[in-house]
């Protein structure tokens, strides 16, 4: 039996989604079935804002590249339609954006759910990565670090103050008695 030839166009597509997934941080696939082409440009402009990788493709084709990269997890959840938001910098990016989109066009059925993510090469189940869409996003972390290691610091110097201003009206009442 003669194997069919591969379309290479597909290869080049398979190729494509490969490099864009390969060493991301975290991947994220979405059913985005049901949103309306305004409701995908608006999410398309949040996502690269926060530096997020968004596409449609193939169930198949991305099967093929996420097995080219060693990635097996996903087969269960390429079923219908999916997009795929990745992030090569912010872990939690494509998580946060699409959760707090999804809470501003709720309607009565679900857009946009959370099918799967990889995070660090781990596999979220949807208790996790509804923890992950309550965390701060990396930079107000960044923040909250840098002000509670600035926290004692701070408060030293406040403390060197204090016993400065003291010292300097304590000369200055014995400058005070030594004139009068």
């Amino acid at each position: 039996m003669k194997q069919k030839d591969i379309n290479p166009l597909n290869v080049e597509q398979v190729n494509s989604i490969k490099s864009r997934i390969e060493n991301a941080k975290s991947l994220v696939l979405i059913n985005y079935k049901g949103i309306d082409v305004a409701e995908d440009t608006e999410l398309r402009r949040r996502y690269r804002e926060n530096d997020v990788d968004y596409f449609v493709c193939k169930n198949t084709f991305l099967k093929i590249a996420a097995h080219e990269l060693g990635i097996n997890d996903l087969d269960e959840h390429l079923v219908g339609p999916t997009s795929i938001a990745i992030s090569k910098e912010d872990e939690i990016a494509p998580v946060k954006v699409t959760a707090e989109f999804a809470d501003e066009i709720k309607t009565e059925e679900d857009i946009l759910e959370f099918k799967t993510a990889i995070v660090n090469e781990e596999v979220m189940n949807m208790e996790q990565i509804d923890q992950l869409a309550k965390l701060p996003s990396k930079n107000a972390l960044l923040a909250q670090l840098v002000g509670g290691m600035n926290a004692p610091i701070s408060g030293f110097v406040q403390g060197l103050n204090s016993i400065l201003q003291k010292f300097v009206i304590a000369i200055n009442a014995i400058k005070d008695k030594k004139e009068e």
